[in-house]
């Protein structure tokens, strides 16, 4: 039996412009690759909401919504995970810094990375670089 560790993961990219109609783009791409890993509805519902959060707080945060930037992903996609990585160009921004939201309040916007810490299994954002943003989710899985 192969040793699961042992096995190269699969890698995957898109690029696309920092502006809200390619989200969709994004989604599709997201559901596509959970189709092929064979992800639960649900868990693959989470990712793509994962995902989507974050390229959203890209284009507002990072972009301030100027449609000018580019946001790269990277999807490696392992025997019992999933991990993707979304990187931009723009305003270096953290967001451990952005104040945190009332999570009683009945009120739209605000709770992206909250939503991205509990769906995903591990959250890293790297913004330490004056060229680049990173954000690092990863998705385990018992089985594929």
């Amino acid at each position: 039996m192969t040793d699961p560790a042992a096995i190269t993961p699969d890698c995957l990219s898109l690029s696309i412009p920092s502006h809200p109609r390619y989200l969709q783009l994004v989604r599709s791409m997201v559901k596509k690759v959970n189709a092929i890993i064979g992800v639960s509805r649900k868990e693959g519902a989470d990712i793509v909401l994962a995902v989507d959060e974050a390229c959203a707080n890209i284009i507002r945060h990072s972009y301030k919504n100027q449609p000018l930037g580019t946001i790269d992903l990277y999807f490696e996609i392992q025997p019992m995970e999933l991990g993707i990585t979304i990187e931009d160009f723009g305003c270096r921004w953290d967001p451990a810094n952005l104040p945190p939201r009332n999570l009683d309040e009945i009120k739209p916007g605000g709770l992206g990375i909250h939503i991205i810490n509990c769906v995903m299994d591990c959250v890293e954002f790297d913004c330490s670089s004056n060229t680049r943003n990173q954000v690092r989710m990863i998705k385990r899985f018992k089985t594929l």
